[in-house]
């Protein structure tokens, strides 16, 4: 680490911009000094995934006292016994860790006896007892670890001991300096050799960065080039890792962020010294990447395996890293906002509360924002559509803050939710249609709902999950009229990106090949100031069950001219315990709907080219103890068929929509009568499209191409 680095915290834990990541640092530090837990010889963590209610998905609460009694903070239910005692075990030894890191951290700043002798005894304690800890864990898809559960949480453990370490060092004895680095460092870090992921995924990058980290502090060059060189070291990780745009491949920024700490984290280790990587190009497309998708609530997209939407507040610690390294206005705009620092940004950030500026990179890291009279225009970036083909996800975004999220991904391994051109939809922070992300991995529902094609807004066949398979972008376009982008993935042959670079066991791998063989689904969304227009095409060379899925966030407002009747139609593979009051309802196409949302409501109108079974049900939302109104559109056929359908949401307080949405309102389709006869071979088509709103018709035709669609708007608000 370079001492100028704590300079910087040294002179930064005196300014008056910094105090409330001053005042965190001492709860924190004073919070490791009251830990009496005594390290022994029998530690065995479990995952820390297992100590989640498995009621509502919610995390048990800790407590020091109680090691054997583990209540939920929401529903009261006490769990006992395993995996909950050994979990607890494992978040005993996460907090340790953390204070290690915060005392080693606050010693740095102020050097205070109190601190080094806090944070040298549990370093010492481990080093003791570590080599004699058997390895052990069977979570899935996980290599094991020997204080805890997983290779993983080892290599968290780890890094915060190393950091921790690297500012206390210059206090202890040469004795003690080698029990630390020969009983605890060394064997460590041979550990996570041994079990090092011959994959690209966050979990390699995470114990790639750790034994870097060890082989810096150890200053041992074999060491640290068998985590930074080599295929699938650290740099491969980077390199293989990131997408061209620069995202994270296993597609959610939670995970983007999640790798890319740890990275950091060796970054910091290594600053100043000849391994220092904060000039490899890819660390500033990672700081980049996000910014193009933050929503007009200063949000991040939900998508697979991220299990709590994360916002520029929980993110603006690493654009205090960024802006350190290069003086980007974007940067100092996102921070400035995040902290609420400048009011009229912030303000215009829908439902948005400026966080505190709390974080530790902000004292190592952070700079005076006051200082530049650079400006950047934040609100209007959030209100920018942007997409990004590489990546694999567009923002369709108009000013009133409703937005849309198309998910045009390459596969992204284990942490996938196999939902190739999902959507959502939302109103700021109200959610309409949208990506539920998942809960933790030890709660039931995360494996039995929140993994599959069929809990999100897409195509799913014969009720199974989608294969592995990259989609791609056919076009995006802004016009005076909307901005619209049309998306495309097939099935045709077996081949994707991070194929053969991944490792994915059979009990992992819940798709059917052979249900989406040769399929092909194109989607066009088109987002204008009225309405979402979505138009999915799917295509199957032989008779498949295409089902298009959609789950609303709110309650469907039932009509008696729809006559829905119960059923015990069996809906997807899935469990049907997940499947609340199923009714069905053959459509009349073309058939609206209405949602009462959290705030205001949503009308939907489908069309669809063939006979459509219509089956709606309550399904989990997140958390699962909640749940969403799904509607299946149905349809058995060989061939191609289209289904159009149209979102309009209206604010219960927006009295010039409240006449939209309360009139009828139409959806007409004209479709190219040889569609009814396609080949699979032969995807030409023509549509034209009519919605009449507020007694005015919007018109548009759609050539829809092999090559791409071309979509106009041949009539506007004529009257009808």
């Amino acid at each position: 680490m370079n001492t100028t680095r704590m300079d910087r915290g040294k002179h930064n834990a005196k300014q008056p911009q910094f105090q409330a990541a001053m005042a965190k640092m001492r709860r924190d530090v004073e919070k490791a000094l009251s830990i009496s837990y005594i390290i022994t010889a029998n530690e065995c963590g479990d995952w820390g995934h297992y100590y989640h209610c498995h009621h509502d998905g919610t995390r048990l609460h800790f407590d020091w006292k109680l090691s054997k009694q583990h209540r939920c903070p929401v529903c009261g239910a006490v769990w006992t016994g395993e995996p909950f005692d050994a979990a607890w075990q494992s978040h005993v030894h996460g907090q340790i860790g953390h204070g290690i890191y915060s005392l080693g951290i606050m010693y740095g700043i102020d050097p205070q006896v109190r601190y080094a002798e806090k944070a040298k005894s549990f370093l010492l304690a481990y080093a003791d007892h570590y080599g004699g800890y058997k390895p052990h864990g069977d979570i899935p898809y996980n290599g094991p670890g020997k204080l805890f559960a997983q290779t993983l949480d080892e290599s968290h453990w780890i890094l915060d001991l190393a950091v921790g370490y690297s500012l206390l060092r210059v206090v202890m004895d040469p004795e003690e300096d080698e029990r630390i680095r020969e009983g605890l460092f060394r064997p460590c870090a041979n550990f996570l050799i041994a079990n090092k992921e011959q994959q690209i995924h966050n979990h390699s990058t995470l114990i790639t960065s750790a034994i870097c980290s060890l082989g810096v502090l150890l200053q041992d060059d074999v060491l640290l080039r068998s985590g930074l060189d080599g295929e699938y070291g650290l740099i491969d990780q980077i390199n293989r890792g990131v997408l061209g745009d620069g995202l994270w491949y296993e597609g959610n920024f939670n995970y983007h962020f999640y790798a890319f700490e740890s990275i950091l984290t060796y970054c910091f280790l290594a600053e100043g010294t000849q391994w220092d990587l904060r000039n490899h190009p890819t660390l500033v497309k990672m700081f980049d990447f996000p910014l193009a998708f933050i929503l007009p609530d200063g949000s991040f997209p939900m998508m697979n395996d991220a299990s709590s939407q994360g916002s520029i507040n929980s993110y603006a610690r690493f654009y205090e890293i960024a802006l350190d390294w290069q003086d980007k206005p974007e940067y100092r705009a996102l921070l400035k906002t995040a902290y609420g620092m400048t009011e009229a940004a912030s303000a215009q950030v829908i439902d948005f509360e400026p966080g505190l500026r709390d974080s530790v990179y902000a004292i190592l890291y952070g700079k005076d924002l006051t200082e530049s009279s650079s400006f950047f225009d934040f609100v209007s970036m959030c209100r920018q559509s942007s997409s990004a083909p590489n990546s694999g996800l567009t923002k369709l975004v108009r000013n009133d803050g409703l937005h849309a999220i198309v998910k045009h991904s390459k596969f992204g391994g284990e942490h996938d939710h196999m939902d190739r051109l999902g959507i959502s939809l939302a109103y700021g922070s109200i959610p309409l249609m949208i990506d539920p992300g998942t809960v933790a991995y030890g709660v039931p529902a995360h494996y039995a709902w929140f993994k599959h094609t069929y809990s999100h807004n897409t195509v799913c066949i014969d009720g199974k999950d989608q294969p592995p398979q990259d989609a791609r972008i056919i076009c995006f376009k802004e016009t005076l009229w909307g901005v619209w982008v049309e998306t495309a993935v097939d099935w045709k042959e077996d081949s994707y990106t991070m194929k053969d670079k991944i490792i994915l066991p059979s009990e992992m791998c819940p798709w059917d090949e052979e249900a989406y063989r040769g399929a092909e689904i194109r989607r066009i969304n088109l987002l204008t100031e009225q309405y979402l227009l979505d138009i999915v095409r799917v295509t199957v060379p032989s008779e498949r069950e295409l089902e298009l899925t959609g789950h609303f966030s709110g309650e469907m407002l039932h009509n008696d001219l729809h006559n829905w009747l119960p059923t015990d139609e069996h809906l997807s593979i899935l469990s049907q315990d997940l499947f609340k009051d199923k009714q069905y309802l053959v459509m009349q196409s073309p058939q609206s709907f209405r949602y009462k949302m959290r705030k205001g409501e949503l009308k939907h109108w489908c069309w669809c080219s063939r006979q459509v079974d219509l089956y709606t049900a309550r399904t989990p939302d997140n958390p699962p103890h909640h749940q969403r109104q799904s509607v299946i559109q149905k349809v058995r056929t060989e061939g191609t068929a289209l289904f159009v359908q149209a979102f309009m949401y209206k604010q219960e307080t927006d009295v010039s929509r409240a006449a939209l949405i309360e009139e009828a309102g139409a959806l007409k389709v004209f479709v190219d009568q040889s569609i009814q006869h396609t080949a699979p071979g032969q995807t030409d088509a023509n549509l034209c499209i009519k919605l009449k709103l507020n007694g005015k018709t919007d018109t548009y035709l759609l050539r829809w191409k092999q090559s791409g669609a071309i979509l106009d708007k041949v009539g506007e608000g004529i009257p009808g």
